[in-house]
């Protein structure tokens, strides 16, 4: 049996366990959201950064890098620095005679009061039938003499003429107006090492296929007549004979052929046949390997398109013309090539087809 202070314990202790259970259970109840069914909202959602448009990529131009200069040298005819030299040596000659002849003029007309003194004298002589065996006129010598003497104003205003003349009738080439020819003008400059980009021109010639480099005091051209380039847009879609002539145009610019000192200085020998003939067949001869050189194709092809023409260059046997050629020489196919200032066809499309790149023939 218990006793009285061991009731009196157990009913303490139960009656802390009961006021322990009465905290526990009496906590207020977790309020339930009405509508259960119903999610809570969702916390606003952040907008994100404004995004931040990036420019496009620049597209970089390919890089050229240049030919050493004396791999480029190495496409000069053997023969054009020696007949260069010659007709340097000629226009100074002629240069020095002119001047010598002014300054005789300038002192015979001094003493033309005395030669008005003795025109009584001659007329007379001349009536009776005598002569004193001198011609009275210097047989255009000093008509000739005056073209020297006025050859740099001549040069000069032709230069600025013929740009005038293509300005007003010809397209100029841009990235946008034939931007493949305009994209291969600016490779074939980097790889010669010119500091500009020369300008090129498209004019159509009423049917004739051909090209020009030509120049005025700092400034560089090309032109191409339109009947080469339809070849490369209506034709045949074939670029190759466009970029082989507009290479061997390129060319003369590098030799600085189209300058206004290389061409005051060889304008006197110009006028004299042969020797003028050969330095400018020579000169041609030489833009033709620059061309192989920065196109890579020998050019022979690519040549008749100047010969048979847009239409039917393609259908040209090359072994087969050069075949023919050999039998159609004469003294008179010989004549013709003596006075021209460009070689004829079959020599220069030898000259292209030679594997060994020698330089190609002036006379024989």
């Amino acid at each position: 049996m218990l006793s009285t202070s061991d009731t009196r314990t157990a009913k303490s202790i139960l009656n802390k366990i009961n006021n322990i259970k009465e905290k526990i259970y009496m906590q207020p109840p977790v309020l339930q959201p009405q509508n259960p069914q119903m999610p809570p909202p969702p916390p606003p959602m952040q907008q994100p950064p404004p995004m931040q448009m990036q420019p496009p990529p620049m597209q970089q131009e390919p890089q050229f890098l240049p030919i050493p200069r004396h791999i480029i040298n190495k496409t000069r005819h053997k023969a054009e620095t020696p007949l260069y030299v010659i007709c340097v040596i000629i226009g100074i000659i002629a240069a020095i005679m002119a001047f010598d002849y002014l300054i005789l003029e300038d002192n015979i007309s001094e003493g033309t009061e005395q030669a008005q003194q003795s025109e009584g004298t001659a007329v007379a002589a001349a009536a009776d039938g005598e002569s004193d065996g001198e011609p009275d006129e210097d047989g255009g010598y000093g008509d000739f003499m005056w073209l020297v003497f006025l050859s740099p104003f001549i040069i000069l205003f032709s230069m600025y003429f013929w740009l005038a003349v293509t300005r007003a009738y010809a397209i100029r080439v841009t990235e946008k107006n034939f931007p493949e020819i305009y994209h291969k003008s600016v490779e074939y400059s980097k790889r010669l090492g010119l500091r500009k980009v020369p300008a090129v021109y498209i004019e159509q010639q009423n049917g004739v296929i051909n090209a020009f480099a030509a120049a005025v005091i700092g400034k560089r051209y090309a032109g191409l007549n339109a009947e080469l380039v339809d070849v490369a847009y209506m034709e045949h879609k074939d670029f190759e004979p466009v970029y082989f002539v507009l290479a061997h145009e390129f060319g003369h610019i590098y030799y600085k052929h189209v300058t206004f000192w290389h061409n005051l200085l060889v304008y006197v020998a110009h006028l004299i046949p042969v020797i003028g003939s050969m330095h400018s067949r020579s000169r041609e001869y030489s833009c033709d390997r620059i061309a192989q050189l920065l196109t890579g194709y020998d050019g022979a092809e690519e040549f008749m398109v100047i010969t048979a023409g847009r239409h039917l260059y393609k259908y040209v046997d090359v072994q087969d013309y050069l075949e023919t050629c050999k039998k159609e020489r004469g003294i008179g196919v010989w004549f013709v090539n003596l006075f021209a200032s460009h070689p004829i066809t079959p020599k220069r499309i030898a000259a292209l087809a030679d594997p060994k790149r020698k330089s190609g023939r002036l006379l024989w």
